[in-house]
């Protein structure tokens, strides 16, 4: 019995798959309008627009006077004020005997004198060749420079003949416009005057009414420490002077050939295809209108501005002073400038450890490098058969039909 089967059935690699069509069939056209939604949510009758809970957007105002009363002014209580209470701790005092420096470190970690490993890498050396490089391409040997003579142009000169009539500078705007004098429109908008107040300038803020100026004390400078160097002198021998050591080796050769470049002998010929065709023409110098003189309007001129409706005001400055609050008082007790660091912290002179860490160098391995790996050991090639549908012929396959989806049906 034959097999039927589609491209997507019959591919193993998953690459290839068949041109599906929307599951509509081919020849049905007609709009359907019998839906899901129209079928279960159907519309109901509404008893009328139901009525809006939420409140209207209307400003709701007190008719009592502010009361600056809050719950700041209600609750707080003013306490008195004490001294912030100083924990004075003793003098350091320095215990009696000598720190042991013997740690786990020292012990266990073994100052160890051993030989430098050579370097197995073998030494580079060049092989060249004997036979002289031969720098001719083949670009000379086929392309040649061939004796051709040049083409002559088949374009016609098209000469520019100037008309002899005088140009009418008489345009489409000149000739439909005509200029009307019409009366100017009196304005109906008021002046612009400013609103001025006969009461004088308030100029009391809350800052001239509750500020309070109090006398600033004098800034104590410190006298600054002079810098000690040290006695000891600078150990500037660092680990490239003492372990580099600089071995001469010969200057490497450069086996670039040497960029001559291509010249000719022939003069260069400047002739471009403007200079040959493009010919200057005489332009006639173009006509200037004359224009009118400037005839001064008759009449003067009003210079009146706003200005002269801002007058100055004579303003009395009145420092208003709150009598709840008092003036400052300077303290009695002098300021004690010595930190805790200062007082208790006393310098020690520590000799430096010696380490010993062992050198860093790599223990190389004598023995030959073996370069076989466990992929190159283990590994087996295998032969991946191809796809059926890239030869559907030789596996037996023969077209049959496309059915409504897109799918290509085959028989076997």
């Amino acid at each position: 019995m034959p097999q039927k089967a589609c491209i997507c059935e019959i591919c193993n690699c998953g690459r290839h798959k068949c041109p599906v069509h929307p599951t509509r069939p081919k020849n049905d056209y007609q709009e359907c309008k019998i839906t899901e939604y129209s079928n279960k949510y159907r519309a109901y009758e509404l008893q009328g627009k139901p009525e809006m809970f939420k409140p209207k957007p209307q400003m709701a105002r007190e008719t009592s006077k502010l009361d600056d009363t809050t719950t700041f002014k209600t609750d707080y209580i003013a306490h008195p004020l004490q001294s912030k209470y100083v924990h004075k701790s003793g003098l350091y005092v320095k215990p009696e005997g000598n720190m042991d420096m013997m740690t786990s470190y020292v012990k266990d970690y073994t100052e160890k004198s051993m030989d430098k490993t050579a370097s197995m890498k073998p030494a580079y050396k060049y092989h060249g060749d004997d036979v002289p490089f031969e720098g001719h391409p083949t670009y000379k040997d086929d392309y040649k420079a061939w004796k051709t003579s040049k083409p002559e142009a088949i374009k016609k000169d098209k000469l520019y003949v100037p008309p002899t009539a005088s140009m009418e500078n008489r345009t489409t705007f000149r000739t439909d416009f005509v200029p009307l004098d019409l009366p100017h429109t009196r304005s109906y908008k008021p002046d612009n005057l400013a609103l001025v107040s006969k009461e004088p300038f308030d100029d009391l803020t809350n800052h001239k009414h509750d500020y309070i100026n109090h006398p600033i004390p004098e800034r104590v400078l410190r006298a600054k420490e002079e810098y000690r160097p040290s006695k000891a002198p600078l150990e500037s021998l660092t680990t490239a002077q003492r372990d580099y050591i600089g071995h001469a080796l010969p200057k490497q050769e450069n086996f670039k050939p040497k960029n001559t470049g291509i010249r000719s002998d022939q003069p260069l010929d400047d002739m471009t295809e403007f200079k040959e065709c493009y010919k200057q023409w005489d332009i006639p110098k173009k006509d200037l209108k004359v224009r009118d003189a400037y005839v001064k309007p008759a009449g003067t001129m009003d210079n009146t501005t706003s200005h002269t409706d801002f007058k100055p005001w004579q303003a009395s400055h009145q420092i208003r002073k709150d009598p709840s609050r008092r003036d400052y008082e300077m303290p009695n007790v002098p300021f004690e400038g010595m930190a805790t660091y200062k007082a208790h912290y006393v310098e020690h002179g520590l000799n430096p450890v010696r380490s010993f860490k062992p050198d860093t160098f790599v223990d190389a391995n004598k023995a030959p490098f073996e370069g076989n790996s466990m992929y190159k050991s283990e590994y087996t090639m295998k032969q991946v058969d191809p796809c059926p549908v890239v030869e559907l012929p030789k596996h037996g396959y023969r077209f049959l039909e496309t059915n409504q989806l897109g799918h290509q049906v085959y028989t076997k």
